[in-house]
């Protein structure tokens, strides 16, 4: 059974009316749509973390509704956890595998049973480089449990906001807010898309199919980052 925040709601109206509005104060370069566009299932997107502005800039590339899996704080106060979960489309988790992630796993995969696709960070924090130095287990597990194939995604290009902490009150929500800012009218934002990775149906070993998922996240990373450099 589904939330009533993963149904579409007047909230899921407004975030859509918004990301179209900002998406036209923008060019993005798109590389690799064409794979995006065949694929007819949907998705666990993965992709770098450089600043606040990564999760709209991706939405607004793909063309798709993600729900975006985030850290656990950002949903703490009750109008925060009203916004982030209804108006953001996301869901709380912790990098540790385990009780503590038990729910938002299980909504996690909740979604993808009924054909929504998701978006994370697999390195599990941000940045600034556009490198991607951790991959956890998090988008392979998800694809291991639900059949679900995995679209790595390369983002470059994307206008910081203030470094968190270079100030006494520069902290990651008003880096984010600036990276929204910086980001209108921004003509030079480039996102590289990568073939789905699919997980094998028969695996006895969970644990080995989850290595070999992060594998080839990592090399479809490594492999759209130096293209990337070449433009």
């Amino acid at each position: 059974m589904l939330w009533p925040s993963e149904l579409f709601t007047v909230f899921t109206a407004i975030k859509k009316a918004f990301l179209g509005f900002y998406g036209r104060l923008m060019r993005i370069k798109v590389f690799g749509e064409e794979m995006w566009r065949e694929l007819r299932s949907n998705a666990i997107v993965v992709a770098n973390h450089m600043t606040g502005a990564d999760s709209i800039i991706l939405q607004i590339a793909l063309k798709r509704r993600l729900f975006l899996l985030a850290a656990r704080k950002w949903f703490q106060g009750r109008f925060i956890r009203f916004f982030m979960t209804f108006f953001c489309d996301m869901v709380p988790v912790v990098r540790e595998m385990g009780a503590c992630n038990l729910l938002g796993i299980k909504r996690a995969l909740a979604l993808l049973g009924h054909r929504q696709s998701l978006a994370l960070y697999p390195a599990g924090h941000m940045s600034r480089d556009g490198s991607m130095p951790e991959i956890y287990n998090g988008a392979a597990y998800l694809a291991f449990k639900s059949g679900v194939p995995i679209v790595t995604v390369y983002l470059k290009n994307l206008a910081l906001g203030p470094q968190t902490g270079s100030g006494p009150r520069i902290d990651e929500t008003l880096e984010g807010l600036g990276s929204v800012a910086h980001n209108i009218f921004n003509r030079k934002i480039e996102v590289y898309i990568a073939p789905p990775i699919y997980p094998r149906k028969e695996v006895v070993n969970r644990k080995e199919e989850i290595k070999r998922l992060n594998a080839e996240i990592r090399s479809c990373f490594d492999e759209l980052r130096q293209k990337a450099s070449l433009s």
